[in-house]
């Protein structure tokens, strides 16, 4: 069975306190600590203001 689903993360802007959200895939998690690639990230700016923000997952 594949894992499709994404996740929705939700911070609140560091510059306005908006909340701006992301979706991010599913991952493997940090199971295998030798992984040279294991993090991952992904940006977005918020709605708001337009602040830029960085979003790191396993």
């Amino acid at each position: 069975m594949s894992q499709s689903k994404r996740s929705t993360v939700r911070i609140d802007c560091p510059e306005c306190g908006s909340k701006v959200g992301t979706a991010v895939p599913p991952g493997p998690g940090i199971h295998d600590e030798r992984s040279p690639n294991r993090l991952r990230g992904t940006e977005t700016s918020c709605h708001n203001c337009g602040h830029e923000l960085e979003f790191y997952y396993y």
